[in-house]
């Protein structure tokens, strides 16, 4: 005999409403997880696209300043330059280049110089209409800008870098600007502190920050820009900071030249004439001793690369003014 049938009511229903919450722990255990991703992805991308914000707002501060000084002169000079963190250590700061330009009978100079680790064109642009806002005399650019390229990749890259940083040895988040633009000078090294080596991985680290390409498009964004500063009055300058002599072998060749190609793209821009800084200008022993171990500037090159450029400032405003150039 077959026992009593269970009733079809007292039956559980496996497909019944006690398996949604089942299936509904499957699919948050299978969201969740993909949310958290995106929005740390979200969190990453939002922190890199802002990150540099502040250097734009700085800076603005810091050329507002410059106006509101050069405003209480009564015939004042402004030069501003711009450049990589390498023109920081290259020159004296706003009062030691005023200094040095009233020996060569520049009165009233507001030098304002601002630099951008690795920097390119697109990290100043933000600033360019409150520069010619200025007035200036002259604007030095690095020439490198003219050519400097760094991919996302590369950009997300350090990024990361920095925020590992912030997390294990409690970096602040945000740089230091006072200290981008204001850092003390280092301190140079002897000859030996330049072997094949230790180029070679100067060399390295900078072409993992940014490359230099000589069909960059930066090359029109700078020829644009200087373009609408000769249109203002405004006479624009390449600076080439002088680097180790073993890293300029391996950048520029044993000729120790700027790279031939760009110096074809940049022959016959007459209003963007390249200023390199003379050998001469430093003795040949202390050529070798004037560099850091980092490819900076140190005291003694500084002073005397500084003194140089104070000289070319003030024999390029001795010339007519763009403006008045053009009328003759």
């Amino acid at each position: 005999m077959t026992g009593p049938v269970e009733p079809q009511k007292h039956r559980k229903d496996r497909t019944g409403p006690q398996a949604k919450p089942r299936r509904l722990w499957i699919t948050l255990l299978a969201v969740i997880p993909a949310l958290f991703a995106a929005g740390t992805a979200g969190a990453f991308w939002t922190g890199y696209s802002l990150h540099d914000r502040p250097f734009a707002w700085y800076n603005s501060n810091r050329i507002a300043a410059t106006a509101e000084r050069a405003a209480r002169d009564l015939s004042p000079v402004v030069v501003v330059a711009l450049g990589d963190s390498a023109l920081r250590h290259a020159t004296l700061d706003e009062p030691g280049m005023a200094a040095l330009a009233a020996k060569h009978g520049v009165e009233s100079l507001h030098f304002l110089r601002i630099v951008h680790d690795h920097a390119r064109i697109e990290d100043f642009e933000p600033l360019l209409g409150d520069v010619l806002k200025l007035k200036p005399a002259l604007v030095l650019l690095d020439v490198d800008l003219l050519f400097a390229e760094r991919g996302d990749f590369a950009g997300l890259r350090r990024y990361g870098a920095h925020l590992t940083e912030v997390a294990m040895l409690g970096r602040s988040y945000l740089p230091d600007q006072s200290a981008l633009q204001y850092a003390k000078p280092c301190h140079s090294v002897g000859p030996q502190g330049w072997t094949a080596t230790a180029a070679d991985r100067w060399v390295e680290t900078r072409d993992d920050a940014v490359r230099m390409n000589d069909d960059s498009p930066a090359f029109e964004r700078v020829r644009r820009f200087a373009d609408q500063a000769r249109a203002a009055g405004v006479g624009i300058a390449l600076l080439l900071p002088p680097r180790p002599a073993a890293v300029e072998e391996r950048l520029y060749g044993a000729g120790n030249g700027y790279r031939p190609a760009a110096l074809d793209r940049l022959s016959g821009q007459a209003d963007l004439p390249l200023w390199r800084f003379p050998d001469s200008a430093l003795p040949k022993p202390a050529k070798a001793s004037a560099f850091c171990r980092n490819g900076m500037l140190g005291p003694e090159g500084r002073d005397a690369y500084s003194a140089w450029l104070a000289g070319g400032i003030a024999e390029r405003l001795s010339h007519p003014r763009v403006e008045e150039a053009a009328l003759q």
